[in-house]
């Protein structure tokens, strides 16, 4: 995204519509089951506009393990409008339902209580904080740490 307010809490790079579009051409999301594709990355999207509102991801970490790794930045007109929780909902039940993996992690850095909001609400739990876990503007920023295991989340949606 090219806001540098989405970019505040992450060390992402300044990217317009049109490169985005051109770097997500290599994804799909159907072959998630795939033992050799390990990256994933979705557009997020308005359904009533049809405007791209952010950008979800998910990389494959431990094959072996069935452990990966989500992320997820949303454009800030749109915060608090929920897209960030529904993204990451969607994203974790496509996860859980079309792949392997037992256990899904994210990092959202300590000064972002809004990003450890949207994973509390998904049932993601606190596991701790990453210090000095990225360089984001030139200093290293702490990180809370997320997990969510395959069996807590179909307590989570059966209840």
């Amino acid at each position: 995204m090219s806001q540098p307010e989405a970019r505040q809490h992450q060390p992402l790079n300044e990217r317009h519509l049109q490169q985005l579009r051109q770097e997500l051409g290599c994804y799909s999301e159907t072959d998630l089951s795939s033992p050799v594709h390990r990256e994933y990355k979705w557009v997020v999207m308005d359904e009533s506009t049809d405007s791209p509102v952010g950008v979800v991801s998910f990389v494959k970490l431990d094959l072996e393990q069935r452990i990966g790794r989500i992320g997820y930045t949303i454009s800030k007109q749109f915060w608090g409008r929920g897209y960030g929780t529904s993204a990451v909902a969607e994203l974790t039940r496509l996860i859980f339902t079309l792949s392997d993996t037992e256990r899904i992690e994210a990092e959202c850095s300590v000064h972002n209580p809004a990003s450890w909001r949207v994973l509390e609400k998904n049932g993601y739990h606190l596991e701790g904080t990453k210090r000095g876990y990225l360089e984001i503007g030139g200093e290293r920023v702490d990180h809370h740490s997320f997990g969510i295991l395959k069996d807590d989340w179909e307590t989570l949606i059966d209840n």
